[in-house]
């Protein structure tokens, strides 16, 4: 599987991590910044997935898939249980 970069319409789709990176929701207690990532599920506007490229960066092909790992996604391979 290749990584295929596309233009999109406009500088930010403003619903993938890439274009919500940075945003504060809301300012808790005064001092504690909450990302807009962390108030929010992320989701590929076309299939759905949390773990879909698209999801992660708007300007990366759909997969189609939820399957962690996958190249450009912000959800990395998962972590081996220690025994």
């Amino acid at each position: 599987m290749s990584l295929e970069a596309k233009p999109v319409d406009g500088p930010d789709c403003g619903r993938c991590h890439k274009c919500l990176s940075g945003k504060i929701a809301f300012v808790a207690l005064g001092a504690i910044e909450i990302p807009v990532t962390a108030t929010r599920m992320i989701l590929c506007p076309a299939c759905g997935c949390k773990r879909c490229p698209k999801a992660s960066d708007c300007q990366l092909d759909c997969t189609d898939s939820n399957d962690p790992g996958q190249p450009g996604s912000v959800y990395g391979v998962p972590r081996e249980p220690n025994p």
